[in-house]
């Protein structure tokens, strides 16, 4: 039996050919799944999508807010000539009621027949067919490989080895490499749950950023509220940018207009396999920082953390205001609170120096000083102080990472 990608192949030249007129499938993230010689008319965005194995996202941006996703029926997609985009049949490829991807014919002069139409519906429920035998064939692997991430990141240190050696007798990971993992907060706030619909968008998109990488470099898992990449970390993975730049394609490669704002975190590189689960704390603690701290948004890394590697951990075992400079919650109450918030909080990054602090502020020196008196006068403490100047600065960044902070609420 052929595979489902070759089974794919074969059904797209055969309409190509029967239809005479170019034919592109792309999966239900519009990245190119197949593809048939070029027949006529070709556009910069077909030559893109064949070159760079995926969608421009600005196209994607357009076929989406057209309806794409929910038809059941081919959907003329308008023409978009400043992008080198010419008007398309999108037609469904959908098997069992779930939808698999789009089958993609260029008509740009109208051309295309009601037979053509329904050929075209034909072939795309065969494609559906063919990939969801594909996927009902790779899913008692998928959830062994699931069963063992789960027990990798949570299980005892028994347990941990044990999926170790399942793992790598298995062939799912390559042996003799550490370890990094990415965890991926997607579209939901704080202790929210990912619907249905989102886990499964979320899987797709994790599956596909697993398609670009080598195999055995890579496992997934989507969980109740976030989804977590663990990666082999090796030459390989150094080659193509290192854990921030894979980290931010697989931000950009989301959708961010499902409904709610997406955050990522990755850990540090561990020496060893055994050691995942420490490696998915550090970047779950990383996510939770990108999503509450402007300044590490949207996507963060364990080793840059700072301060907040501590914090975010302190953050969950008490009311946060009990943790706060005692202070702190009268500056926040206040009218103006923002502009003396802002100028306490670059007064401390900037270690008390009161020129850095002024020029960013774009304040003269005076009123600097009368800002920093009127703080003390509020807050009653001492700036002169090391320790009050300690417990501010760290009482104003767990206020961002509790959503205390007024700059917080504001963006």
């Amino acid at each position: 039996m052929t595979s489902g990608d070759d089974e794919v192949q074969v059904l797209v030249e055969e309409l190509s050919a029967e239809l005479g007129r170019s034919v592109l499938v792309d999966d239900a993230s519009l990245r190119l799944v197949a593809y048939s010689p070029t027949y006529g008319n070709e556009d910069e965005v077909r030559r893109t999508a064949i070159l760079t194995r995926e969608t421009p996202r600005a196209v994607r941006d357009i076929h989406f807010s057209q309806g794409i996703a929910t038809a059941s029926r081919p959907v003329r997609t308008a023409a978009k000539p400043e992008l080198g985009l010419e008007s398309r049949v999108c037609v469904p490829i959908r098997c069992q009621g779930a939808l698999f991807g789009y089958l993609w014919l260029i008509d740009a002069d109208d051309s295309l027949t009601d037979d053509d139409r329904t050929h075209a519906e034909r072939c795309a429920a065969d494609i559906g067919a063919a990939m969801y035998r594909r996927q009902e064939l790779e899913k008692p692997r998928r959830e062994l490989e699931q069963r063992l991430v789960e027990a990798l990141l949570e299980g005892e240190a028994s347990e941990r080895e044990e999926a170790v050696h399942e793992l790598l007798a298995g062939d799912m990971l390559l042996p003799g490499t550490g370890v990094a993992a990415v965890v991926v907060r997607a579209w939901v706030g704080p202790d929210e749950e990912l619907s249905s619909a989102q886990k499964a968008r979320l899987s797709l998109a994790l599956d596909q950023f697993r398609q670009a990488l080598p195999i055995r470099h890579v496992l997934s898992l989507v969980r109740s509220d976030h989804g977590v990449v663990l990666l082999a970390s090796d030459p390989a993975l150094r080659r193509t940018g290192g854990l921030p730049e894979l980290a931010r394609r697989l931000h950009d490669s989301l959708d961010v207009d499902a409904g709610g704002e997406i955050a990522l975190g990755f850990s540090d590189e561990c020496e060893h396999l055994q050691d995942a689960h420490r490696a998915y704390a550090h970047a779950r603690i990383a996510a939770r920082v990108a999503s509450c701290v402007p300044e590490h948004s949207p996507v963060a890394g364990w080793d840059e953390l700072g301060p907040y590697r501590m914090l975010a951990q302190l953050a969950p075992g008490a009311e946060p205001e009990e943790l706060l400079h005692p202070g702190l919650p009268r500056l926040f109450a206040l009218q103006s609170k923002e502009s003396l918030v802002a100028t306490l909080e670059a007064y401390l990054d900037h270690g008390c120096d009161t020129k850095l602090t002024a020029e960013e502020l774009f304040l003269h020196r005076a009123s600097l000083y009368y800002r920093l008196q009127r703080i003390e006068e509020l807050t009653g403490a001492n700036l002169k102080s090391g320790a009050d100047r300690l417990s501010l600065h760290l009482s104003l960044k767990l206020a961002w990472l509790v959503g205390l902070h007024p700059g917080r609420r504001r963006s």
